[in-house]
């Protein structure tokens, strides 16, 4: 058919011979551009330190929601356990498992592209495109399970529900990759989770199979699902019941459900303003760190303060000076517009195909609609809750696969090419191409877009602990080096180091471990009496330094850890010792023995020189002292959620 509603697309695969030559172009780019730059660059406060820290909290036989909080769920960690089991704890290794990953998102990209436009160059061309623009290096996961959930969507459009085996055996493999997204992120797992439902609702409108029929496919699928959803998730489930933490495995699955509802009901009633323009701006170059490890919880209580998470850019950006922030703003807005155009067209197109009795599965419309769905998983993280550069990076990948294909889907096909349908077509290639493009040079200013710019200007190499081994600018590298040397110096194998406010790289960097539960806190994410709890931590467990960064981690003043956190930061000033300042860090050493506990004056039944007493060896890992960011509370919904899928950043 010629219409952009058309029903079929009878564009056959490539192939064996053609996927495979595809393919092992995509691997060979891949291991030659993340080959060069894969040991550049070391950021302390983005993913890499937590994935790394987690799982070597794991090898210790921590337990997670009892010990630690992961954030993420727990299957984001175990590769890595299994990698470190190998290699040891080491940071490259973990870059390394992380751009195997974006490998994986790069092959799926070009086969969901190939087979829904039939055309194995545009396959090969995005399937590139997502080599080079991978996303966040440490967030892999993420772009992953979308393109590997919508891969199975769309290949199960192409399998005839008139046959049962290979219908049902799709949906089995589909309920597999739906489970392991579920052990990474929680959320992604209930988004997919209902364009399943829908897909199957939709499928009753199949014109090629009775009503009843369909009713029996329904039911049959469901269950190959379930099936395959239970068959990928069992052992790591018995693992954790075994240990005891079957309990905290189904809570946190509770916790998201109840985190997804108060968000959507919260940004229904309270909708969030757009921020000023001053407000968001950030230096040229410089980035608002980000940790999506938390799910800010906007709860006013004791503490007073600003709360606000970091705040999206207005749309009236795009007009004002910086061409940064105009690019951002840009970029932030951009996908609502393609998001639209293919929602309607899906909708209409589905409606009268319908009406038509002319509706399969691989219809277009549908194909839209699947493609427009799986991009949407990611969008609200980016969109509601950190609107920078690392996470429009991580949300990117999937939307380059699925505006790729719709756009080519738009063109009419046939001999008869209507003006009007080629020139709106046109004009969307056009707005595409453009946001495309703008992407490509905004992602490519900074390392935190996980481009090979990580490589730009770092030349000097640093070595630190657990793998840390890079090459880092001058001004990097004398940063690292002079907290690596201050920490190393100043405490010993197994003491603590306390980072504020988001900081694990410099626990990784030193090997020295950490007693919080939650490496993640920031102005919106702190928890009542968060305080008084933390210098009694202090006094109580005695860390062997703390590191203070008083950066902007939300992108306002507000958020720096010397307003926010003023009454820690005082006692530190107070209490502690000042070793040394690197820009906005600075790190500070209990005092002395001596200092903090004088020696009694000698007496006839004293000692003339008593023994200095020695510093208290540091606490077994406490109970929580601030709440776990992975998931809300369970006793009331937040007051003022900030989206409905959170997870930590890459930032500089």
């Amino acid at each position: 058919m010629n219409s952009i509603l058309a029903s079929e697309n009878q564009n056959p695969p490539p192939g064996l011979a053609a996927r495979l030559l595809a393919f092992l172009v995509i691997v060979a780019a891949a291991l030659a551009y993340y080959g060069s730059y894969w040991h550049f660059w070391f950021n302390p406060h983005d993913e890499s330190g937590t994935a790394c820290l987690i799982a070597q909290k794991l090898m210790k036989g921590e337990r997670p929601w009892v010990d630690f909080e992961p954030g993420y769920n727990i299957g984001w960690f175990y590769p890595l356990v299994g990698l470190f089991r190998i290699t040891g704890v080491n940071f490259l290794a973990a870059r390394a498992w992380f751009f195997a990953l974006s490998t994986i998102t790069a092959l799926l990209g070009c086969g969901i592209v190939t087979r829904v436009t039939g055309s194995r160059w545009l396959g090969l061309a995005t399937g590139l495109v997502l080599v080079v623009f991978p996303g966040s290096q440490f967030k892999s996961y993420i772009p992953l399970a979308e393109a590997a959930n919508t891969a199975c969507l769309i290949h199960l459009c192409y399998v005839d529900p008139a046959h049962r085996r290979k219908w049902l055996g799709a949906i089995a493999i589909g309920g597999v990759v739906l489970g392991l997204t579920f052990l990474v992120r929680v959320e992604l797992g209930f988004f997919f989770t209902a364009i399943w439902v829908l897909l199957f609702l939709v499928g009753l409108f199949d014109r090629r199979l009775p009503f009843l029929g369909h009713v029996i496919g329904v039911f049959l699928g469901v269950s190959a699902l379930i099936f395959g959803v239970l068959l990928a998730q069992a052992p790591v489930y018995a693992n954790l019941r075994a240990r005891g933490l079957e309990s905290q495995y189904w809570e946190e699955y509770a916790d998201w459900l109840r985190f997804l509802r108060a968000s959507a009901q919260q940004k229904m009633e309270h909708p969030q303003p757009a921020a000023p323009a001053a407000t968001a701006s950030a230096p040229p170059g410089a980035e608002a760190p980000a940790g999506d490890m938390a799910v800010p919880t906007p709860v006013r209580n004791a503490e007073n303060g600003d709360r606000s998470v970091l705040p999206r850019k207005p749309l009236s950006a795009i007009l004002r000076r910086g061409r940064w922030d105009r690019m951002l703003a840009f970029l932030t807005y951009a996908p609502l517009l393609g998001f639209a155009i293919f929602f309607v067209a899906g909708v209409l197109g589905f409606m009268i195909t319908v009406l038509r009795r002319e509706f399969t599965l691989t219809a277009v419309p549908l194909l839209w609609l699947l493609l427009l769905g799986g991009s949407l998983t990611t969008f609200p993280q980016f969109f509601l809750f950190r609107p920078d550069r690392p996470h429009l990076s991580e949300f990117m990948p999937g939307y380059i696969i699925a505006m790729i294909s719709s756009a080519w889907l738009l063109w009419p096909q046939g001999l008869v090419r209507p003006p009007v349908q080629r020139g709106f077509a046109c004009l969307v290639t056009l707005f595409l191409a453009a946001q495309f493009l703008v992407f490509a040079v905004f992602d490519s200013h900074h390392a935190s877009g996980g481009t090979i710019v990580a490589r730009l200007g770092r030349k000097v190499r640093f070595h630190g602990e657990n793998g840390v081994y890079v090459h880092a600018t001058k001004h990097e590298a004398q940063t690292l080096q002079g907290i690596y040397d201050i920490v190393m110096k100043s405490s010993k194998p197994g003491e603590d180091v306390i980072c504020f406010p988001y900081m694990p790289g410099y626990n990784v960097m030193t090997n020295r471990p950490t007693y919080l539960r939650n490496v993640y806190v920031d102005n919106a994410t702190r928890g009542e009496k968060w305080a008084e709890n933390t210098i009694h931590d202090f006094e109580q467990k005695h860390p062997a330094v703390v590191i203070v960064d008083d950066r902007e981690i939300n992108g306002t003043n507000a958020s720096r850890f010397s307003h926010w956190g003023e009454p820690v930061y005082a006692y530190l000033k107070k209490n502690y010792t000042a070793a040394g300042k690197f820009d906005t860090i600075e790190i500070f050493l209990p005092p002395a023995p001596a200092e903090s506990e004088p020696p009694a004056p000698p007496t006839s039944s004293t000692p003339t020189e008593p023994a200095a007493p020695a510093r208290p060896a540091p606490a077994p890992t406490p109970a929580q002292t601030t709440p776990a960011p992975s998931a809300p509370p369970a006793q009331a919904p937040p007051a003022a959620p900030p989206t409905a899928t959170p997870a930590p950043p890459p930032a500089p």
